[in-house]
């Protein structure tokens, strides 16, 4: 189990996440914010309409490669 430990707005939270995507989330996590545990707000504000705009595109990307297969 990875825990992580933010510091968002003057409060901290603890997330327990498990497995892979523990692994994956606190790799991300890192990266994105620099390896600091202390965020501002609209640092992660933006980085979670990163994230949608990511999937946005992923299932635009899905949905494209859905109609090629069934068009064969």
């Amino acid at each position: 189990m990875n825990k992580i430990t933010i510091s968002l707005g003057g409060k901290d939270f603890d997330i327990k996440l498990e497995g892979e995507f523990g692994k994956k989330f606190e790799a991300d996590f890192k990266e994105k914010f620099k390896g600091r545990n202390t965020i501002d707000p609209k640092e992660l504000l933006f980085a979670y309409v990163g994230k949608c705009y990511d999937n946005f595109l992923l299932e635009a990307e899905i949905v494209k490669i859905i109609e090629k297969i069934e068009e064969v």
